[in-house]
């Protein structure tokens, strides 16, 4: 109950900083950011990388992580990409671009499943595991062809780039399914309590029959499936994709996480943190663009705000060890 009650009340927080954001930007900006066009913006923005979150606070709740989610996604829109330039003149675009995404989905499913496999069946840190990986999949990126481009009204580019309704765009509406997808798995199926679990006890989950190492497994070819998804989503978004796309972006995945409540301890957390975090995440790179800041001061001010997360659940684990300490202290007294 301790923990719940954590949980809710930093979401609440984090809710405030949200509208206490929009609020400060939209008077900062003369009342320009609360413009719906800009509301909507901020989210589209960072839809790609929420979608990665989703997966990623899965992968941190089991105590694990994902450095590798950044350069799965350029291998996915790279191949994507490359499939459709190789078959749309003889298939046509609409079979090209079907076959493309099939293609982009699976090949996500497998490097992810790579991940996963490794996690399974070896007792290699995840740091260790898929930073390993990463440089792996760089190097499959190296391939194909430097960069692929498409022009407006591009299959590839209308997979993430439409309007729905001409306002709404694709991007918000592809986040919040995964948020639902994400949000059920975690808290209405037993996978989902078997995450939380692994990460407060990965010995007494496999001691109660059930088999941790598969758990990992799909979370980590989760993570694979969404940084596809991603691809198709940024594809749309930047109409374009090259070797050096994936650069730093596993760690703004990783921040959004982290700054959305889950512990790097595992355990603790879930996606509705992940979805807020990523909301003020966009909300401040527009603002700060409107304001015609450099990405540097967004980039300094992530690294504060992850920095006193950090600190602030290291204190957390710290309290919670000194509890149970007492506990175990009161009841050997009895």
């Amino acid at each position: 109950m301790r923990n719940k009650g954590f949980k809710i009340s930093y979401e609440l927080i984090m809710v405030f900083i949200l509208i206490g954001m929009i609020i400060v930007f939209g008077a900062l900006t003369g009342g320009l950011f609360f413009k719906p066009s800009t509301m909507i913006g901020c989210t589209s923005d960072v839809a790609y990388l929420g979608v990665q979150a989703m997966a990623m606070t899965m992968i941190i709740l089991t105590a694990g992580i994902d450095l590798s989610v950044s350069y799965q996604m350029v291998c996915s829109a790279m191949v994507c990409a490359w499939c459709f330039a190789k078959f749309s003149a003889a298939m046509g675009a609409g079979p090209a671009i079907f076959l493309a995404v099939i293609v982009c989905i699976i090949s996500g499913f497998v490097f992810g499943g790579i991940n996963g496999f490794i996690a399974q069946h070896t007792p290699i840190n995840p740091w260790l595991i898929t930073m390993s990986t990463m440089y792996i999949f760089q190097a499959i990126s190296w391939f194909f062809k430097t960069s692929f481009a498409f022009a407006a009204g591009n299959p590839v580019v209308d997979i993430g780039n439409k309007k729905i309704g001409g306002i709404v765009p694709t991007q918000l509406i592809v986040l919040l399914i995964a948020f639902a997808i994400f949000w059920v798995l975690e808290k209405r199926t037993t996978f989902g309590r078997y995450v939380h679990a692994i990460g407060y006890n990965e010995n007494a989950v496999n001691y109660s029959g059930v088999d941790a190492g598969k758990m990992k497994f799909w979370v980590y070819t989760l993570g694979g499936i969404m940084s596809a998804v991603a691809a198709l989503m940024y594809l749309g978004r930047s109409w374009q994709v090259n070797q050096e796309t994936g650069m730093n972006m596993n760690i703004e995945v990783i921040a959004l996480v982290v700054l959305g409540g889950t512990s790097t301890a595992g355990g603790v957390g879930g996606v509705t943190g992940s979805l807020l975090a990523c909301l003020i995440i966009g909300v401040l790179k527009k603002g700060l663009a409107l304001m015609g800041l450099p990405g540097t001061v967004y980039n300094f001010i992530v690294g504060i705000v992850l920095i006193c997360s950090l600190i602030f659940f290291a204190y957390l684990q710290k309290r919670k060890k000194m509890v149970s300490r007492k506990m175990a202290i009161a009841n050997m007294d009895q």
